[in-house]
């Protein structure tokens, strides 16, 4: 009895510790909380007045936007520029600039000298968006009565981009020839598991961990097979890697430094390894998530590739004056010595951009691109002599949806920051009918010429008519 006495003790006396200790939380700690998010909103709201959300600084370019015309003669930043803009940030030099003077033949001694007022006022350009900033008001407004800190709103656009569709975009449909794999047993490979995240509305999710482990594996593993690859008019290959995986490779042919010919018409540009990394890079962050996830790889001719080459490709290996080992393949265009792909001495960069899933399970349909160039030095197309081609093919299938024209528009938008003018076809999944999303492949002939603008890429944003 005595026993079950003190327990009981022990027990009342616990109780009464921990109402204790409840009480001083509701009466001391949850005040001091509550009044310490107060003041953190008060102090935040007052110091950040009239700060823009989405103010960006941007090191000011030099680009030739008039037209489609050569851009070889680069205007000064003066003669750019009338120096009147208020936006314009006077405290700072950009090195852009100092160089452009130094390579126009003005020294550093010359540049010091002339330095005034007037000289500094073309570095730094600021940009803002009102409308956005009016709607982010409104989120942070519909939070104060919950006690948010509004600092929890100091993100960039991109993040509130990205977040806001991250809902809807898991929410869409998935591929249903994967849909056996959500319960599959056993581990599955990252390009698997990549596949089976594809839906109605996006190529890949960006906060998916297997897409960075698919690029991993496209940029280290072993590969085991290659074949060269029939489409396009430029040499690629296909290959396949030790975990079953498959990814597009095309090598490095002259430097990135190199640019487009200006004098050449589109078909007869030479493909770019670097321009389908980046242009992944840039879909990811205009979180239009279309463009097949790409990766940069080294490879050693000699050992990598030698050994599993096709016999059209391994028949043209071939030394270099200099030593270097090259190769050309077969190809509708470039597919000689002179254009050869060549190793220092025998390792050479190439792009690695990972495959569809296979049309057994995911089949694809082609649509034709309303937009598309003749591809003729002779004639133009329709659309670049008449701005009336919305207002017919607006009723026609797949761009009567409401959608697909819509994102034509994203596309062209995309194509005119890498520079790419041969978007002459695209491809949807078929299952989705024509209610999705345009994949976005064969970026290679963008990022070309860096002080140019292809203003005719934005053709179908000029057609005011199709606003649908």
């Amino acid at each position: 009895m005595a026993d079950t006495s003190s327990t009981g003790l022990e027990h009342w006396i616990s109780m009464k510790r921990v109402q204790r200790i409840g009480r001083t939380v509701v009466l001391v700690a949850l005040p001091m909380i509550i009044l310490f998010t107060l003041i953190n909103m008060y102090l935040f709201t007052f110091f950040q007045h009239g700060h823009s959300e989405t103010m960006v600084i941007l090191n000011e370019k030099v680009y030739n936007k008039n037209s489609d015309s050569s851009s070889k003669n680069i205007p000064s930043l003066r003669d750019k520029y009338s120096g009147r803009d208020e936006s314009v940030n006077i405290n700072k030099v950009d090195d852009a600039e100092q160089e452009l003077r130094k390579k126009s033949g003005k020294g550093d001694t010359q540049s010091r000298d002339n330095k005034d007022a007037d000289s500094l006022k073309y570095d730094v350009v600021k940009m803002e968006d009102e409308s956005i900033d009016r709607m982010i008001e409104k989120f942070k407004m519909a939070n104060d009565k919950y006690f948010i800190p509004n600092y929890f709103w100091n993100s960039s656009l991109y993040d509130l981009t990205r977040r806001f569709g991250a809902t809807a975009r898991r929410n869409a449909k998935t591929l249903s020839g994967y849909n056996r794999l959500k319960n599959s047993s056993g581990k599955l490979p990252a390009w698997k598991l990549f596949h089976r995240n594809i839906r109605q509305f996006s190529l890949y999710d960006p906060d998916d961990l297997n897409l960075y482990k698919m690029l991993l594996d496209m940029a280290t593993l072993p590969i085991v097979e290659a074949e060269e690859n029939t489409g396009g008019t430029q040499l690629k290959i296909t290959v396949r890697f030790s975990n079953e995986g498959r990814a597009v490779v095309k090598f490095m042919r002259y430097p990135r430094e190199v640019e487009a010919d200006e004098n050449r018409y589109i078909f007869d540009d030479i493909e770019r390894h670097i321009a389908e990394i980046a242009a992944f890079h840039l879909d990811k962050i205009l979180g239009f998530y279309r463009v097949p996830p790409t990766i940069g790889r080294w490879f050693n001719i000699t050992a990598d590739l030698e050994p599993i080459l096709p016999k059209s490709i391994a028949d043209t290996l071939f030394k270099s004056p200099a030593g270097n080992l090259c190769f050309f393949g077969e190809c509708d265009y470039y597919c000689d010595s002179a254009h050869a792909f060549c190793g220092h001495p025998d390792m050479i960069e190439g792009s690695v951009q990972s495959y569809l899933p296979s049309r057994n399970i995911a089949k694809r349909r082609s649509w034709y691109q309303p937009w598309r160039r003749s591809y003729s030095k002779f004639h133009k197309a329709y659309w670049e002599e008449n701005d009336d081609l919305c207002d017919s093919i607006r009723h026609e299938s797949p761009f009567n949806n409401g959608k697909l024209l819509l994102d034509m528009v994203d596309s062209h938008t995309f194509d005119f920051l890498t520079g790419n003018k041969d978007r002459h076809s695209f491809a949807t999944f078929k299952e989705y009918g024509n209610y999705t999303f345009p994949i976005m492949y064969d970026n290679g002939r963008g990022f070309g010429r860096q002080t140019y603008d292809a203003m005719s890429i934005l053709a179908p944003l000029k057609n005011v008519v199709c606003d649908s």
